[in-house]
């Protein structure tokens, strides 16, 4: 199974690919000191020994099992990735999970952000960042789509009881990574 998370900048969606990637097998940053000593404290990705690379980066780097992939992308490297890839040639094994905009512009990731001087406009996103439109640019490909407000939640059961409707899952064993990065970006 080939699975991308396709997100906006500050949304989270390294974390939910590490997240993921960890329930199937195929990651390798389960330590709470790599999420605690990150020096950058808004991402959950580490650029030394262990990679974790937005895409298109990631289809060389970034671990996998025989049987499952995760990679992560931004909607601007997502074309060239879902086209030069192998998920376009196997789309019936494929799911992308996208993680929605806020509704509201108050929600502390429009804030995280911006204090990283990262500016966006933010309907346009709503509009890009949705299932239905990346259904619409990948119809053969299986598409769901996570609320932004249950991944900046302490609770990850929250984003697991979205993703087991569309039969992903998250181990809750992880919740202490979560905790970790919650603590560093949600709050």
């Amino acid at each position: 199974m080939f699975t991308i998370v396709l997100f906006s900048r500050f949304h989270g969606g390294h974390h939910l690919g590490n997240l993921l990637g960890l329930s199937y097998g195929v990651s390798f940053m389960h330590e709470q000191e790599v999420y605690e000593s990150y020096q950058n404290k808004i991402k959950a990705h580490v650029y030394q020994d262990k990679i974790f690379l937005d895409a298109p980066s990631f289809l060389k780097t970034y671990a996998m099992n025989k049987t499952n992939m995760i990679g992560v992308c931004h909607f601007d490297s997502f074309e060239h990735v879902y086209l030069n890839s192998q998920f376009e040639k196997d789309a019936s094994n494929t799911t992308i999970v996208v993680v929605r905009i806020p509704d509201s512009k108050n929600h502390v990731v429009i804030d995280r952000g911006t204090r990283e001087g990262y500016t966006m406009d933010i309907n346009e996103h709503r509009a890009i960042y949705k299932q239905e439109t990346i259904q619409r640019l990948c119809p053969n490909v299986n598409v769901c789509e996570i609320s932004c407000e249950s991944l900046f939640n302490k609770d990850l059961s929250n984003v697991t009881s979205e993703l087991n409707y569309y039969g992903l899952d998250i181990n809750l064993k992880y919740q202490y990574l979560h905790d970790v990065w919650y603590r560093k970006n949600a709050q």
